[in-house]
């Protein structure tokens, strides 16, 4: 049974992620910070409450899938925030939680998961990057939403992109593939203004479906149709990119 670990498990992507993973036979080990006694587990759904953040807690978790003898083949860098609050304001608090979350956790796992990947190209690191780590975004469309994203958010996205092509690199000797995502806007909650504002920039004339993101995770993650795809950045924004 392949099995892979999903940071950030508990939110809006790494739920559908977790829900489409074990859908398609995959064993998923979920990280998140949530109580574990509110989470429901099965045969193919694992919580650990782990803050992603700490170091050592990191390490802890690790050592507990060595101590079991676990191999893996997945790992997928899920978990991230933002802050949105306007940029003449940004705090010292806010850039670290934001790099804490988005810079040290990827690094923290993608350190441990060298000690637990299946070996001979079986195995395979995903991160979640986004658009704003390839453009700028547009001012004019958070119209009726608060959630207008930030410049510490894009820088750590983009470096998000650097660091999956430094560990593609790096992580050839170990046979470990790496690759990320770079979702456009996706469909949860937001105000109509912002819907329309959007979507008038996609040539799809839409957002996207959280579903459809997650189909290019689980593409990256299986190494029976991705075997030779490594260092990718795959956007997936219905071509918002594509005409800026």
């Amino acid at each position: 049974m392949r099995k892979v670990i999903v940071t950030g498990c508990l939110g809006q992507l790494g739920s559908c992620l977790s829900q489409s993973l074990q859908d398609a036979g995959w064993m998923v080990i979920g990280l998140d910070i949530a109580d574990p006694a509110t989470i429901k587990t099965s045969v193919l759904f694992e919580y650990h409450k782990v803050d992603v953040t700490d170091q050592e807690a990191v390490k802890i978790f690790y050592d507990d899938l060595v101590s079991k003898a676990l191999e893996i083949n997945g790992l997928v860098n899920n978990v991230g925030t933002a802050v949105f609050t306007p940029f003449e304001d940004r705090s010292a608090d806010e850039i670290n939680s934001v790099t804490a979350t988005n810079i040290n956790a990827p690094i923290y796992m993608s350190q441990g998961f060298l000690r637990v990947a299946a070996p001979n190209n079986q195995a395979s690191i995903v991160n979640i990057a986004s658009i704003y780590g390839l453009v700028a975004p547009d001012q004019s469309l958070y119209s009726d939403t608060p959630r207008n994203s930030s410049e510490i958010y894009g820088m750590t996205k983009a470096a998000t992109i650097s660091f999956t092509q430094y560990l593609a690199v790096y992580l050839g000797k170990h046979n470990i593939r790496c690759n990320c995502v770079s979702p456009g806007g996706v469909l949860f909650k937001q105000g109509p203004e912002f819907i329309s504002n959007y979507s008038k920039k996609v040539p799809m004339n839409r957002m996207a479906n959280q579903e459809e993101v997650v189909a290019g995770i689980m593409y990256l993650l299986d190494v029976n149709q991705s075997s030779y795809v490594n260092g990718a950045n795959l956007v997936i924004d219905g071509g918002f990119t594509a005409w800026r």
